[in-house]
């Protein structure tokens, strides 16, 4: 309930207070109430089916007039995290600048959770996410590949790991520290498990030096020689020309795939179209900073580990 109201800008006592209102003007339950959950009631879920159709109609009877106006005015609210704003927003609002002058971009910078609740909540137009990061009922909006990366190993620039085979024989006792100190992004998503997954397997004796929440963060922890990171190859840009001064390592994970995600009903309405056209061009265009080979001691069957330090 907390959550919900949140979700809908209320406290919480005004919306149960909307809730009870309702119940009692339809002469029904609408949820179960428990000690630590609500339920739906089949009279609920009942209405929350219909009014889902409605909303769905209302907007793309909204759609349909934006189309008729030809979307020459208007703002979209747009969703994604930080690092992919940097990388592709300038771009795209230059190619949306040639045919839709009038329109505006609200960008908002949130993780690809919040970002799926403000589209649900129709607080967002797009939503530009990791499909990693998606849940099964995101299904339901119209998704666009927007650019794919490679998740690399950001090391701070001194640490040269292209010949290491040995990390106990051949780092100093302080290279040692620094690939052993792990900093640590809270991905939100089942792919946190993979990542983990790789770090018990090649670093199984790293310890985690922090938890941050953005890839800039992380990056400037690596910078600063902090520690090592597992990133998306493109959050190392700062911009068209310029990128953190780290090394960034392939190590055999599965590319990152972006997309774009928005209600089904704005396909082919303008300005939604456009933007959609003009972030797909920028995304295919768009190229990380340089990645380094796998270091000899991250490759083949049977790495190398390194000893706690």
């Amino acid at each position: 309930m907390t959550h919900a109201a949140k979700l809908l800008d209320q406290t919480q006592p005004s919306l149960s207070q909307h809730i009870a209102r309702l119940e009692d003007s339809i002469g029904q339950l609408l949820f179960e109430r428990g000690r630590s959950q609500f339920e739906l009631t089949a009279v609920g879920e009942f209405l929350r089916d219909r009014a889902q159709t409605i909303m769905a109609e209302v907007d793309e009877t909204v759609a349909g007039l934006a189309a008729h106006s030809k979307g020459t005015r208007g703002v979209l609210s747009i969703g994604m995290l930080s690092s992919i704003a940097r990388a592709l927003l300038p771009d795209v609002q230059a190619r949306m600048m040639e045919t839709c002058p009038d329109v505006e971009l609200d960008v908002h910078e949130v993780a690809p959770a919040e970002a799926l609740e403000m589209l649900y909540t129709r607080r967002l137009t797009v939503a530009v996410v990791a499909a990693g990061s998606l849940a099964s009922s995101s299904v339901s909006f119209l998704q666009n590949d927007v650019f794919s990366d490679p998740y690399v190993l950001a090391v701070p620039r001194g640490l040269d790991l292209s010949r290491i085979v040995d990390p106990g024989t051949q780092l100093s006792p302080d290279q040692q520290r620094i690939l052993n100190s792990v900093v640590l992004f809270t991905f939100g998503s089942p792919y946190q498990l993979r990542i983990s997954g790789w770090y018990r397997n090649f670093l199984p004796h790293h310890r985690v030096v922090g938890h941050v929440r953005s890839y800039e963060m992380a990056l400037a922890m690596v910078q600063g020689g902090r520690g090592v990171a597992i990133v998306p190859a493109l959050s190392a840009r700062v911009n068209a020309t310029a990128s953190y001064d780290v090394t960034l390592y392939d190590i055999g994970l599965e590319q990152r795939r972006v997309v774009s995600l928005m209600p089904s009903q704005y396909r082919g309405v303008e300005p939604q179209a456009t933007f959609i056209a003009a972030l797909q061009a920028v995304g295919a265009a768009t190229r990380p900073p340089p990645v380094e080979e796998t270091p000899p001691f991250l490759g083949g069957d049977s790495p190398k580990v390194l000893a706690a330090q």
